[in-house]
């Protein structure tokens, strides 16, 4: 990052076990404020197999507690507006961990809680999950990740849609 400013681009790829598959691409602007804190916006478009297409925006804060990034929180507010459907989402990752393995590799938790707010049916939704993923780095400033996700951990015994896989391709310019 330099001048503690950096422009992502990504390419993401979610497969849930309900056969619901999504696509999202877009661009994050991200902003280094101090050593310990960031900010970032990102933009992009997102199809899903079941919903069709969307445009989404995404307010993102994160600080580390300590000095390496190790262990930190995040708060992502998502915007998304839809076919059919305008939500804005509210997850808060209050102890995520991000662990060196080897060079350019990491291994990441992310346990979070979410509130989602739907425009359209003037409903919200609430639940907790998490993500488990690794993340290899490579020289040119492309990474490539990979994840599972569980999501509404709160009802263990629902499992239509509520776990997932994921593919991140993102390059740093």
């Amino acid at each position: 990052m330099s001048d503690g400013y950096s422009l992502n681009a990504s390419c993401s790829n979610y497969w849930y076990n309900n056969g619901v598959n999504t696509t999202l691409i877009g661009f994050e602007n991200k902003f280094a404020l101090d050593k310990k804190f960031n900010a970032a916006i990102f933009s992009g478009v997102a199809l899903d197999t079941k919903s069709g297409g969307s445009m989404v925006i995404d307010l993102k804060a994160s600080h580390n507690y300590d000095n390496k990034g190790i262990i930190g929180q995040n708060l992502r507010i998502r915007n998304n507006f839809g076919d059919g459907a305008v939500t804005t989402q509210f997850r808060y990752s209050p102890c995520t961990v991000s662990v060196p393995v080897a060079e350019n590799t990491k291994v990441y938790l992310n346990p979070h809680g979410v509130a989602k707010y739907n425009y359209t049916t003037k409903k919200w939704d609430t639940g907790a999950g998490a993500f488990l993923g690794v993340t290899q780095n490579f020289k040119n400033g492309l990474s490539v990740s990979l994840e599972g996700q569980r999501y509404n951990i709160q009802n263990p015994k629902e499992n239509d849609g509520n776990w997932g896989i994921n593919f991140i391709l993102s390059k740093t310019f």
